[in-house]
């Protein structure tokens, strides 16, 4: 099935309504920076029912301003985002997962839409909203991968409706426990790939991926991450993420592509910032892609995150 292929997932009878208020969730919001935008996200969230957790990889005291009702994990270290999502759910016996970005903002509507989606068939394993910018433009929808290289591909438009695809962002992800419990969210890649990584193993396992082109969640910008920091990570991982899942001759293609752009991205930071982080950051990727890539098990390697030792983190 493809993204012309739509499945009919509203949420109209009250019977339906009464099927999702029923199915038990944890919502994992992963925490860094401006603690405002977590504040917002979870302060809302906590009324769509279900339990609520934060895990604040900054290591931030916990906000007096947030609802009582939600839990506040701070980790030893800054485990990334895959590896604090599954530090959070670890032992969890709830029907659903969530995993949000702090930048989100996630509609009640469109919240029970996805859940809907994500019990509408037992094999459905994993079901994201389309997620637009501020002005509605498409942000990532039925998201697929290029043919060679590989390399994902976010702005697929699912249009009005619920369709099937490679995979959905992990910004805002709604996930059956059983697929966290069998195949697992990848703690390794620390930032970038690890929800493509895991729609891919879902769906060798035999799960179905769904986008809700008619549940829209919007995403505020880049709160999380943006920047030098960022070209360190996508650069990296994708080679990471393609060997792992594709083999060693699209890790290759990207690996060469990534030092392809290397010049231009210095040309423009020489021109627009006066420096060259963003170069260096992409010479630290390259030769990092190459290192072998831990398990799943053994989680983020023990120096991460690297951009720190060029910048302020």
């Amino acid at each position: 099935m493809g993204v012309d292929d739509a499945i009919d997932c509203r949420v109209s009878s009250p019977a339906a309504k009464l099927g999702v208020a029923m199915r038990s969730t944890t919502s994992v919001v992963i925490h860094y920076g401006d603690p405002t935008p977590t504040i917002e996200l979870v302060n809302k969230i906590v009324d769509y029912g279900g339990d609520v957790v934060v895990v604040a990889n900054d290591r931030m005291r916990r906000p007096e301003t947030l609802d009582g009702r939600a839990e506040w994990i701070v980790p030893g270290r800054n485990l990334g985002y895959a590896q604090a999502f599954m530090l959070a759910v670890r032992g969890r016996s709830t029907d659903a997962l969530v995993l949000l970005n702090t930048d989100i903002a996630v509609p009640r509507d469109t919240w029970a839409r996805c859940l809907h989606a994500l019990f509408s068939d037992p094999d459905v394993g994993i079901v994201g909203p389309v997620l637009r910018h501020d002005d509605g433009s498409l942000q990532s929808g039925a998201a697929r991968f290029s043919p060679f290289r590989r390399a994902p591909e976010v702005l697929v438009e699912p249009g009005p409706r619920t369709v099937e695809c490679a995979w959905v962002t992990g910004a805002v992800m709604f996930i059956r426990r059983e697929v966290v419990d069998s195949v697992g969210m990848d703690g390794s890649f620390f930032l970038g790939g690890e929800d493509a990584d895991l729609c891919v193993r879902a769906r060798r396992s035999g799960w179905r991926v769904l986008c809700c082109g008619d549940a829209p969640a919007t995403h505020h910008g880049n709160r999380v991450i943006s920047g030098p920091r960022w070209t360190y990570y996508s650069v990296r991982n994708r080679v990471w993420f393609t060997r792992a899942n594709f083999g060693l001759g699209p890790a290759l293609l990207n690996w060469v592509w990534a030092a392809s752009v290397l010049p231009r991205v210095a040309l423009v930071d020489i021109l627009r910032r006066g420096d060259i982080m963003r170069f260096r950051l992409g010479l630290m990727a390259l030769s990092h892609a190459w290192r072998r890539k831990p398990s799943a098990a053994e989680g983020p390697l023990p120096g991460e995150p690297f951009p720190a030792r060029i910048m302020n983190w």
